[in-house]
């Protein structure tokens, strides 16, 4: 379709983006990795890295770290850590069954025992999260950064967190820090283009994408966001490639398919009817049209 810069005015882009963002990407993280309902983006477990895919998940793993007070002898730290144990194990069956706030009174009651326990401090984080609490889930993110300044998974979900109350700043610093601790993962070059995407930085995003496909070419999800961004600033050709190529890559992507069809859809719009089309002169690649669609 040469010549779309010019045929799609900003109101039309600003309208499909809007539609085609609900269903920018579909997957993100594992099922066993905390993590928060997206609204608009989500990323696939293909951008998972490999420092978040081997992490344990379970419970008891999650409770090894314990400091209890001074003195305490043995049989005694045996049993606070049981109870450790209990209160987050009974505190992750409330959050499974959506009462989130007696599950973040279980967390608490485990924190207030043990202020280092990452296993319940994380729990509660997700807590928060889901909640939309995003205020509270950043604060215990800090205190999992603060125990391990090495968590690439904490680094990552704060930056999901600073996201989602729009701190762009601190969540493109986070998604670096990823990158940084992950260099062989595409996760934290992904979610800078999706906050840069945010800001409007449309041609930053491109740039982090492409890195992104860089670090694993068959990225169907940065394919299908760089052609979002292209979208957006009327690149109408290299988004239907990019996100053509999202598709062959996956063939079960549906929010490349929607997002395909909402491109072609606001072609139709801008262009009007094919009567209409036919009286229209052709437009080279790059001219403008006097008054677009």
């Amino acid at each position: 379709m040469p010549g779309w810069r010019a045929t799609l005015p900003c109101s039309k882009r600003t309208e499909l983006l809007a539609a085609a963002v609900g269903a920018a990407v579909l997957g993100l993280m594992s099922p066993a990795f905390p993590q928060t309902p997206k609204p608009d983006i989500v990323v696939s477990d293909a951008l998972q890295p490999h420092s978040v895919r081997t992490r344990l998940h379970d419970t008891k793993a999650e409770t090894s770290v314990l400091s209890p007070p001074g003195g305490s002898s043995p049989h005694g730290k045996k049993i606070e850590s049981g109870k450790i144990d209990a209160l987050v194990g009974h505190g992750v069956a409330l959050l499974e069954k959506g009462d989130t706030e007696l599950a973040i009174r279980d967390f608490n009651q485990a924190i207030s025992l043990n202020p280092r326990h990452s296993g319940a401090i994380w729990r509660r984080a997700q807590a928060h999260a889901r909640v939309g609490d995003f205020k509270r889930a950043v604060a215990d993110y800090d205190l999992l950064v603060r125990i391990n300044p090495n968590d690439a998974q904490a680094y990552y979900q704060r930056g999901v967190a600073a996201r989602e109350l729009r701190d762009f700043d601190r969540a493109l610093e986070d998604f670096n820090r990823v990158s940084q601790l992950d260099a062989g993962s595409p996760l934290g070059y992904f979610n800078r283009a999706l906050v840069l995407y945010d800001m409007r930085r449309y041609e930053h995003a491109i740039r982090e994408l492409d890195r992104a496909i860089n670090v694993k070419p068959d990225n169907a999800p940065a394919f299908n966001m760089r052609g979002l961004a292209y979208a957006s600033i009327g690149e109408t050709r290299r988004s239907l490639q990019d996100i053509d190529q999202a598709i062959q890559i996956d063939r079960n992507f549906a929010g490349a398919f929607v997002n395909r069809a909402n491109i072609h859809q606001s072609a139709r719009r801008c262009c009007g009817s094919s009567a209409r089309r036919r009286r229209l002169p052709r437009i080279s690649p790059g001219r403008r049209r006097s008054n677009p669609g």
